[in-house]
């Protein structure tokens, strides 16, 4: 159970850095780093924007938060089994 709990910490500091680094216009979207980090979270957001496509909420991308509250609300989960 600690494993996955790691994992999903992890991984909430990984959708952290990403909403960070998507924010710097001037960073190269090639750069193996950021092609890594949204190689992981991709697939976390591909969900979320198809249930709140960007342009309902003003063409403010909801999915990192969303995947944030949903990933903590896991890992209390995992806390309390």
């Amino acid at each position: 159970m600690g494993l996955i709990l790691l994992a999903v910490k992890v991984v909430i500091w990984i959708i952290i850095i990403d909403a960070i680094l998507s924010w710097i216009p001037s960073l190269d979207r090639r750069n193996p780093m950021v092609v890594l980090l949204r190689a992981i979270t991709e697939p976390i957001y591909r969900p979320i924007r198809k249930m709140i496509p960007p342009n309902r909420t003003g063409y403010i991308d909801l999915s990192p938060l969303i995947a944030v509250v949903g990933l903590q609300v896991l890992a209390f989960l995992l806390r309390i089994v």
